[in-house]
Formats: C-alpha cells, sequence, structure tokens
C-alpha cells in the first residue's frame, strides 16, 4: 500500500521548492547547491532526494512550480488567425496586439520592488537564466510551454507578412517579444533614469507603444489608418 502524503511532507515540499526557485535565481543551477537550499527551507538535504529525486528534479519541479503559480494571458488567447480569407490580415492584427497586451500583462504581473512577492521576481529572474541557457534536461518542458505562444504569434506574423521567409519571421518575432522582456528586466534602471519608482503608472500606455513600434516595424500601414480630409 503506497503511504499518502502528510500535511507535514506536502509543506516541506513546497518550501523546498520555494527556497529552490530564490536559490536557483540568485546563483543559478550549478552555483546552488542542495544543503544551502534545505537550509533556506529549514528542512533536511535527505528529503531534496526523497521527494525530488535529487538535485535536477528539483530543478524541474521549481520550473513546473512557476508555470503554474500564475495565469497566462497568453495562453488563453484564442486561436491563431486563418492564413488565408478577406478578414484574415484585419484579425490578424488585432490578435497580435491581443498577444502583445497579454505578453507584457504576464511580464509585468509581480513587480521586482515589491517586498511582499520576493518569489514572483525570483521566477522571473531563473526563466530569464534558463531562457538564456536552456538546460538538456528541461529543454522539453521549456518548449511545452513556449510552443503555443511562439505557434499563435507566428501565425499572425504570417499573415501579416506572407513575403518574408520562415527565418526573417523567427526574427520579427524574436524582436517583438525581445523589447518586451528588455522593458521588464530593465524596469529597475528605468525608474532611476525617470526617477518614479512607481512607473510604469499606465501600463496600457506602454503597451500602446510597444504595439505601435512593432506595427511600424513589420509594415503594416493599415493598422495607422490616415485621418480624412
Amino acid at each position: 500500500m503506497n503511504a499518502q502524503p502528510t500535511d507535514a511532507s506536502i509543506d516541506t515540499r513546497q518550501r523546498l521548492i520555494e527556497a529552490a526557485i530564490l536559490t536557483f535565481a540568485e546563483k543559478g543551477f550549478d552555483g546552488a547547491g542542495i544543503r544551502e537550499i534545505a537550509l533556506r527551507a529549514k528542512a533536511n538535504s535527505a528529503l531534496v532526494t526523497y521527494h525530488f529525486s535529487g538535485k535536477e528534479g528539483l530543478y524541474l519541479e521549481a520550473l513546473r512550480y512557476i508555470f503554474a503559480r500564475k495565469a497566462c494571458r497568453v495562453a488563453e488567447l484564442a486561436t491563431a488567425p486563418a492564413l488565408e480569407g478577406p478578414e484574415a490580415r484585419k484579425d490578424a492584427i488585432q490578435r497580435l496586439k491581443d498577444h502583445i497586451r497579454a505578453f507584457m500583462q504576464d511580464l509585468m504581473a509581480c513587480d521586482p520592488l515589491d517586498p511582499q512577492d520576493p518569489l514572483g521576481e525570483a521566477a522571473m529572474a531563473l526563466m530569464a537564466r534558463e531562457m538564456q541557457a536552456p538546460r538538456a534536461t528541461s529543454s522539453a518542458l521549456l518548449m511545452e510551454q513556449i510552443r503555443p505562444h511562439v505557434d499563435h504569434l507566428m501565425q499572425c506574423l504570417q499573415v501579416l507578412r506572407p513575403d518574408l521567409s520562415w527565418g526573417d519571421l523567427l526574427n520579427m518575432g524574436m524582436s517583438i517579444q525581445g523589447q518586451l522582456l528588455y522593458f521588464r528586466n530593465s524596469l529597475g534602471i528605468a525608474r532611476l533614469i525617470r526617477s518614479n519608482p512607481n512607473y510604469p503608472e499606465d501600463l496600457e500606455e506602454v503597451i500602446r507603444h510597444f504595439t505601435d513600434f512593432s506595427l511600424r516595424g513589420l509594415g503594416i500601414p493599415e493598422a495607422f489608418p490616415q485621418p480624412r480630409n
């Protein structure tokens, strides 16, 4: 008979995962030690092996926890636009706008200066590390999570710029996502430059800027209709 996990066991497992997120975010996989994580979680280091089969398993579980922790607005978007049809381009423009808004809202779901949510900022930092240098053991999990986002964005771009090669479309997609990621990761210095610790007070204004910037970069003139004289 398999023993059912106790409340204490579940609590210890949770504390180990949260301690792992904080430690992996600070030091990376190689720099983080099992004993250090266990000490942070106020748990016996042997429990890392018991619950997760070792450090690698704990790292993967930390990533799964991050993916499941907050609602993902991008994943909730409607299906990608049809590649053809009289309304295909208009639909693709709207869905691209929706994609940028949802992605920015996901990125801004936690504030780096919020002392009440240190785990949220650590999760962002850990994901940034993982995307810069995906580990072989976690690449499948990472791709499982981001593939729907990539497919949605790429189909929008295919409709809007059918003249571009797949490689050029990928570069366009990376440019769109990259500006949003850079903004989020540089929020601290942006607030210093603006002498405004609360920036951005109006997230919609920032979203409009990046949306317009992306559409102009793609060369989509109908996204900016000229006023009639």
